[in-house]
């Protein structure tokens, strides 16, 4: 068996909750099915690519009519601990101002970071923050969680609202150029000017605004 497909199949043995069954997308298993499907289409099933970040899955789905087409989807490669880092320091939201390789462009946005093996959410907010912003966290609440695209993405991404003691700007750490700090009245002008485009951290300020 191809090593994507052997792949795939141990991810449905230990994640079950993303191979469930629904009656409105129902993928295929069946691994005779799935064979046959790419030696006639060409198309590969299964994980067709793996970092220790990400994760590409492409599924079989099969038709009511009893057709079949593939649907692809992101996973985080560690199942849990990605989050995004709402900061505030001397009252004011911190953001960087990024640049981010898949828009080949600058963003202003929180800083966030994949899970990583054994470190738990909570540790992973402190940890992103000391790597980005040179940081120590003075206080943390958890705001919730978020999906930022799920037609594409299955990575539900924890949100923390932080306080921290000082930032330093880390200057092509990751891409980063410089460090903003807006107060709320700022930072909502710039949402409003679409200055701010980055999902997480949309989606992080409405949280805040909502529970904080």
């Amino acid at each position: 068996m191809q090593t994507r497909l052997r792949k795939y199949y141990e991810l449905m043995e230990e994640r079950p909750k993303l191979f469930r069954f629904s009656d409105l997308i129902t993928i295929e298993t069946d691994i005779d099915v799935i064979l046959e499907y790419e030696k006639t289409t060409g198309r590969e099933i299964g994980v067709v690519y793996q970092s220790p970040y990400s994760t590409l899955v492409v599924d079989l789905i099969r038709r009511e009519d009893g057709g079949y087409y593939t649907y692809e989807r992101m996973l985080p490669t560690v199942e849990s601990g990605a989050v995004v880092v709402l900061t505030k320091c001397q009252g004011k939201f911190v953001l960087l101002k990024q640049f981010r390789h898949s828009l080949r462009d600058f963003q202003y946005a929180c800083p966030r970071g994949f899970g990583e093996l054994g470190i738990p959410a909570e540790e992973n907010a402190k940890k992103e923050l000391e790597e980005e912003l040179g940081a120590k966290m003075i206080k943390q609440v958890r705001l919730g969680s978020v999906i930022a695209d799920s037609g594409m993405n299955g990575n539900p991404v924890d949100v923390f609202l932080c306080e921290v003691d000082g930032v330093v700007e880390k200057c092509g750490y990751e891409g980063i150029k410089s460090v903003i700090m807006l107060d709320e009245a700022e930072l909502e002008q710039w949402i409003r000017e679409e200055k701010i485009t980055d999902g997480f951290t949309l989606a992080a300020y409405g949280l805040y605004k909502v529970r904080a």
